[in-house]
């Protein structure tokens, strides 16, 4: 796959996971690039925060900044802070934060404490999606806001490449993750809508956690409320650099680098 990126170019990334003071997964992209493509001299621009969101990348504010310092890519990580506004998503995090007593089992008696496995790590990966769909109250707003910005944009000359979430913690079937799908649904369907280029994260986090729970092992790569931590972040830069075409897909080799 050829790489989207040519020399010179800017690539400013709004959303979670970065900031200016904090750069995370655009500064891991940074070191590859200038180890592996020197060539490229990419400028990258970490201008994200947590708690960003579809409504305020819309703002006239906003937009009007996008489009004055003319990108040539807009990278776009949101969708995190819209989908925890969710009462689902809400209610399971206030239950998270509550003590809970642990029952001693036989099995904690035999093996102890430390090899306990939970649950739902016994269940095939795919049982995740016989779980009943949250109920929404805030996704047709968030997904009105996204596709119109990302329009908006491309009619302004903007390319733009947008990230679908991370999942929370070690258990994809959690409601915050069920409603985490249900955001990363509309923006895939935004992408396809505006032409801008899909970078899955949710697909790549699921592939990893679909493997641990295959082997009864616990991976995970970002907090209960979706803070991505470093593997996590290694993730989203190897997924992202991967879509512009810079990584070769795994099994492949950097061929003369």
């Amino acid at each position: 796959m050829p790489t989207l990126l040519q020399p010179g170019q800017t690539l400013l990334f709004l959303g979670d996971h970065t900031s200016p003071s904090a750069p995370g997964y655009v500064e891991i992209m940074g070191g590859i690039i200038a180890r592996f493509y020197p060539d490229l001299h990419l400028n990258l621009l970490a201008a994200g925060s947590a708690g960003q969101t579809a409504r305020g990348l819309r703002s006239k504010a906003l937009m009007d900044i996008i489009v004055s310092s003319k990108p040539d890519w807009l990278v776009v990580g949101l969708g995190l802070a819209d989908a925890l506004r969710e009462p689902a998503a809400l209610d399971y995090l206030e239950q998270e934060k509550k003590p809970s007593a642990h029952v001693t089992d036989d099995a904690d008696l035999t093996f102890g404490p430390e090899m306990r496995v939970r649950g739902y790590k016994l269940a095939h990966a795919g049982d995740s999606s016989r779980e009943p769909e949250p109920v929404m109250h805030n996704l047709e707003s968030f997904t009105s806001n996204y596709l119109s910005a990302l329009t908006e944009l491309r009619a302004a000359g903007i390319q733009c490449a947008v990230l679908t979430t991370v999942l929370a913690g070690d258990d994809p079937t959690t409601p915050v993750n069920r409603v985490l799908r249900a955001y990363n649904r509309v923006i895939r369907a935004s992408a396809d809508q505006s032409g801008a280029l899909l970078i899955d994260v949710e697909r790549a986090c699921k592939d990893i956690l679909d493997r641990a729970i295959n082997y009864k092992q616990t991976v995970a790569l970002a907090s209960s409320t979706g803070h991505a931590n470093p593997k996590g972040q290694a993730l989203l830069a190897r997924t992202t650099l991967n879509a512009f075409g810079i990584l070769p897909q795994p099994g492949q080799r950097m061929i003369g680098r």
